[in-house]
């Protein structure tokens, strides 16, 4: 039985084999070969055998050829695609002869300003040419691709765009040709020039790179006969044309835009550790009595580590103090404002006691509308962790919006200044724990 099971297997394996058609043709010209000697079989019968096994031969041979070929189209369709230091020296004639034009591009400067004439000639003879480049009005967008551009082709990437526009714009304007423009919001992840002219159609792909030295790459250049990846690269490409806003833009999308302020209702994580590594702190506000007592131990260490700390309250006794306490959403009143601000001034009056620190306070009669807590604002830069953390006093409504400025930021040299310039104009707090007879109506509260 065992031996049965197994030359079973053996007649399947054979039967299964890619090669049966060959093993048969073998079987069967050995049985021929072997009737034929014995004399079983006449010469007629053997050679009408023969002519079968060459027949099927035959066969064989040709299925074999047919793989072949086609082995041999795919890896010469496969070898056209070749990655390119550079553009092909043939991509502006080609871009001249073509009758429908596709170019998607960062700012595409070079380009549309190196083939003016062409493209004057182009669409005086009724080309169709589409141009599609970053927005210049969308800000984000312009900061994210100056990272991946080259030092030195950075700072003027909004102005490079605009220019590419504008000479697109004037084009259009002074050969009433069929050019149309967009824009982007997103950073294309490829550079097009997709040509279509009499017969023949290319495609040119750019991939972009990271802070090249030269020019981006790899670079592929591509034709309708490179059928998988043409086709893959076309369709993206068009797909990034529909996804663009045409220019001019409408006043909608300008709106939609434009830069606005990043606000939460808590500063995160990097707030405290940002105080907790500070070689100066500045911190304006109504009363802080909760960052204070919050925070005690930090201050404390801060302070024993040689922290320059600067804090501006209102003055408990100003008159303004009743703007502030109204403004409160929870009805404070004069006195419960007056309560905690003294209670601040104990605290640091304690932490000027405990550590003989960097500590100064000065009290002012501005109700201010914004608190800061400026880290490391003498010496922000850019090897310095320097930022404003910033809360606006709603009047009345539960929560203080606050948002993080950097240096360079809009708004940091206007929010810094003003601290600054409410630091200078206010009273400072004695020492001795009495009132500042220079402030009237500014009172300290005795230890």
């Amino acid at each position: 039985m065992k031996l049965l099971r197994g030359w079973l297997r053996s007649v399947r394996a054979v039967l299964t084999d890619e090669n049966v058609d060959l093993w048969l043709l073998t079987a069967a010209a050995g049985v021929f070969t072997v009737l034929g000697i014995v004399n079983v079989v006449s010469i007629s019968v053997l050679s009408a055998a023969i002519l079968a096994l060459l027949a099927v031969l035959a066969f064989a041979q040709i299925r074999s050829r047919k793989l072949v070929a086609e082995i041999a189209q795919a890896h010469q369709n496969a070898s056209a695609v070749v990655l390119l230091p550079t553009f092909p020296a043939e991509l502006a004639e080609a871009r001249a002869d073509a009758n429908d034009v596709l170019l998607i591009g960062v700012a595409m400067a070079r380009t549309i300003q190196g083939s003016r004439d062409e493209l004057y000639r182009s669409l005086t003879h009724g080309a169709r040419i589409r141009v599609l480049v970053l927005d210049p009005t969308d800000e984000r967008i312009i900061a994210e691709a100056a990272k991946f551009r080259s030092p030195g082709r950075s700072a003027l990437l909004a102005q490079r765009v605009r220019g590419t526009l504008d000479e697109l714009v004037e084009l259009q304007h002074s050969t009433g040709g069929n050019l149309e423009v967009r824009v982007t919001q997103f950073l294309p992840a490829i550079g097009v020039n997709l040509l279509r002219g009499a017969g023949k159609t290319t495609l040119t792909v750019q991939h972009s790179e990271f802070g090249p030295t030269g020019e981006p790459g790899p670079i592929l250049h591509l034709s309708e006969a490179d059928t998988i990846w043409f086709r893959r690269y076309e369709q993206q490409a068009e797909r990034m044309w529909a996804a663009g806003t045409p220019w001019p833009p409408t006043l909608e999308h300008r709106l939609s835009s434009a830069i606005r302020p990043q606000f939460t209702e808590q500063f995160g994580p990097e707030f405290l550790d940002a105080m907790t590594s500070a070689h100066d702190l500045f911190i304006t506000g109504i009363i802080r009595n909760t960052l204070l007592t919050a925070n005690f131990g930090m201050f404390e260490e801060r302070l024993n580590a040689g922290c320059r700390v600067r804090v501006l309250l209102m003055a408990p006794g100003a008159a303004t103090l009743d703007i502030a306490a109204d403004r409160y959403y929870a009805g404070r009143e004069r006195v419960s404002a007056v309560s905690r601000i003294e209670h601040s001034l104990r605290l640091l009056e304690s932490l000027s006691a405990s550590t003989n620190g960097q500590l100064e306070v000065r009290l002012t009669t501005h109700p201010m509308a914004a608190g800061v807590v400026g880290v490391n604002l003498d010496g922000a830069g850019p090897d310095d962790p320097g930022a404003l953390f910033v809360e606006y006093y709603t009047y009345q409504e539960p929560g203080e919006p606050k948002f993080v400025l950097r240096p360079g930021d809009a708004g940091f040299a206007q929010f810094r200044g003003e601290a600054e310039r409410l630091w200078n104009a206010a009273e400072p707090v004695t020492n001795d724990g009495q009132a500042d007879a220079s402030s009237p109506g500014v009172t300290r509260p005795h230890s």
